[in-house]
């Protein structure tokens, strides 16, 4: 004998299952949806940090992901603020650097920088620090400051000082090189001059850290020497391809025209005055 169950559908159950199915639908059509969403926001700053918060960050003037007008106004500000600044101090980029390993410059044998330091006008040799003031009383020595195209910096066993028709020539270098990277993007690039006048003394110091410092009386001790270490750009912009160009362009042509003599070392470019203007 059959048994007939009767079932009764259960219409609220079954609403309750689309009401779910549905929900699922949508909420699949937001997750597939969302990237277009992301990628049309603003994007940010290159550098995660708030700029604030990164102390001694300077901000790159032409490295910021987006405008400054597309930024929060608090952080707007502080980008025009850097921007308009021209306090920018030099140095504080990477340098290039002036030596045998970045230059082709003709080495003049030592001995001719001797000779010349020892005939120049107004030289004499500096034992110590007693010649120094005694030179500089007399006209003998002039003190050298920062000047155009070129810098004074890191002068550890030397003194900021040379006979005088050495500084004209330090001045008329700095001129030339500035002329040259005028209108460039290295415009505002300076060499740096790393050694000048010695006392007896602190060549001798020197000499004991030094392989390439003379042991014997060295063209520093009259006052008629300079060495150029480093060119310092004054822009990020700016890569160290025309700076080291052009100051061996610079560095060739006083060297032909006979007014200097080099002797190109591993970490600078050691120069005499060799005739005077």
């Amino acid at each position: 004998m059959s048994r007939h169950v009767k079932r009764e559908f259960r219409w609220d159950r079954i609403f309750l299952v689309v009401l779910v199915l549905i929900g699922c639908s949508s909420g699949m059509v937001a997750l597939v949806s969302s990237p277009d969403e992301v990628t049309s926001k603003p994007k940010s700053l290159s550098h995660p940090e708030p700029l604030k918060k990164l102390k001694g960050y300077r901000i790159p003037d032409k490295h910021l992901a987006i405008a400054p007008e597309t930024l929060p106004v608090e952080v707007a500000e502080e980008v025009v603020s850097v921007k308009n600044k021209e306090d920018f101090k030099i140095g504080s980029l990477d340098p290039c650097s002036c030596c045998k390993k970045t230059l082709r410059i003709p080495k003049n044998p030592y001995t001719r920088h001797q000779e010349s330091a020892r005939s120049l006008p107004n030289s004499f040799f500096i034992k110590d620090e007693a010649a120094i003031k005694y030179g500089l009383s007399v006209n003998k020595l002039v003190e050298v400051h920062d000047g155009r195209g070129y810098r004074i910096k890191g002068l550890r066993y030397s003194s900021p000082m040379l006979l005088p028709d050495v500084r004209d020539l330090l001045e008329d270098m700095g001129n030339d090189y500035a002329d040259a990277l005028e209108g460039t993007d290295s415009e505002g690039t300076v060499f740096r001059v790393t050694s000048m006048t010695r006392t007896e003394n602190q060549q001798k110091t020197l000499a004991r850290r030094n392989r390439n410092a003379t042991r014997g009386e060295s063209s520093h001790n009259f006052g008629a020497s300079f060495d150029i270490a480093f060119m310092d750009r004054a822009s990020e912009a700016a890569n160290c391809n025309r700076p080291t160009r052009e100051i061996q362009k610079l560095l060739l042509r006083y060297q032909d025209e006979g007014r200097i003599l080099i002797i190109p070392e591993g970490g600078c470019m050691h120069i005499t005055l060799l005739k005077v203007k």
